[in-house]
């Protein structure tokens, strides 16, 4: 057997996008769910995938690999700390320095600056032999070599801003509830906008909520499915509501008020069945394809009893 045909191919373990275009992603999910658990089909939703799919499951894995998002549980996520110091830094250099550190969390990135000790950016074609010689699948190779070099350039932008502003880091779009600040904004919510609350430093609510209600006074406000006032000061706007010539109202029956979601409950669906009834889906833990085969046949089931009466 030849030395070639005896070699074990490797399948390098790498980013498959750059530290620069895995900032972008990760900013779409903390703007949206901060550092609380999401779901990983929701996360690859946010960052433009259809569902869960392989590549969509590449993508969240190179937001791991550079530290930026992490395991929270079955098939769910959060974004890291190191992520959130990126995005809202409280001065460039602390940016900077989670971004440093970022860039040289992938393994196979340490291993090519070992080997190019001393040169910023290696030339792509020394790049491209080293990983060649040491057995990596083919396939593998050119976009190992693409994403670790896109993010030394990166790298070396961010090393020369230190003397010539921030000019690098203010073209990545940090993405919070306002777009484009690194300091979270509270406040100014309107009737039908998705907002979170965040009290003493945590956030509330699992998932935004839409606003129902705010007070004469403005300083109060309500959410669907719930009885409890929130400080507008402590409100955060995820996504506005559809400019319209008059604020949407939200039916909150009376006989419903003592109806509000026990913890861990999230109101699924609420509907008019027609004159007075009124239907509400109240679900805690998971609500898949799976569960809701099993809720429509005992609708149906309960259907066919009350036919019989």
């Amino acid at each position: 057997m030849s030395d070639i045909a005896s070699k074990t191919i490797r399948s390098p373990n790498y980013p498959s996008m750059s530290l620069r275009d895995a900032l972008q992603a990760i900013g779409k999910i903390e703007s949206v769910y901060r550092s609380t658990p999401v779901d990983r089909e929701s996360a690859a939703k946010l960052i433009g995938y259809s569902s869960l799919s392989g590549p969509a499951a590449k993508a969240l894995a190179a937001l791991a690999a550079y530290g930026l998002f992490d395991r929270a549980g079955k098939g769910e996520a959060r974004v890291t700390p190191r992520a959130i110091a990126i995005l809202h830094a409280s001065n460039d250099d602390e940016r900077r320095l989670n971004l440093l550190e970022a860039a040289s969390q992938p393994p196979l990135f340490s291993e090519l600056r070992d080997r190019f000790s001393g040169i910023a950016v290696p030339p792509e074609s020394g790049v491209l032999t080293y990983l060649n010689r040491q057995g990596f699948n083919p396939s593998a190779v050119r976009p190992a070599a693409n994403a670790f070099l896109e993010t030394m350039r990166f790298v070396e932008e961010l090393k020369a801003s230190e003397s010539h502003g921030s000019k690098v880091l203010e073209d990545i779009e940090f993405s919070g509830p306002k777009g484009g600040s690194d300091k979270t904004s509270f406040g100014g919510a309107a009737i039908g906008d998705l907002i979170q609350w965040e009290s003493q430093g945590a956030l509330q609510f699992p998932r935004p909520l839409r606003v129902r209600f705010i007070s004469d006074d403005g300083e109060w406000v309500a959410v669907e499915g719930s009885q409890t006032g929130i400080p507008m000061s402590e409100v955060i706007v995820e996504s506005k509501a559809p400019s319209q010539k008059t604020g949407p109202t939200f039916h909150f029956p009376q006989e419903e008020e003592s109806l509000s979601p026990a913890q861990g409950e999230v109101e699924w669906i609420r509907s008019r069945l027609g004159g007075d009834t009124n239907v509400r889906l109240l679900v805690k833990g998971d609500m898949g394809p799976k569960e809701i085969g099993k809720l429509i046949r005992l609708l149906e089931a309960q259907k066919l009893v009350l036919e019989e009466d």
